[in-house]
């Protein structure tokens, strides 16, 4: 199993909007891909001074459908991230591996 795990942050003014078109647009499409297993957004709890951070986590249940997405996929999805919210986040991609 591999997970992305997406880190954002949103300008204070468009935070709310962000997250209605994350969770009413972004998850959906995601959902629908063939190669994802599951997808969510959880708010990060505050932690040294960082708040309103928040985890896109994307789940892949096998290498292949991580390596499909990665192939065929992932500049789609992260394409339209950055169009929506040209220059009004922050994002640190890490990538996780079942042991």
């Amino acid at each position: 199993m591999k997970i992305i795990n997406i880190t954002l942050s949103f300008a204070d003014n468009i935070q709310k909007s962000a997250l209605e078109w994350l969770s009413n647009e972004y998850l959906p499409l995601l959902r629908v891909c063939p190669a994802i297993a599951s997808s969510n957004v959880f708010q990060i709890e505050a932690q040294q001074g960082a708040d309103d951070c928040f985890a896109l986590q994307i789940l892949f249940e096998s290498e292949d459908d991580f390596l499909l997405y990665c192939r065929r996929y992932q500049q789609d999805f992260e394409s339209a991230l950055f169009a929506k919210f040209t220059n009004q986040f922050g994002m640190f991609k890490t990538i996780l591996t079942s042991l």
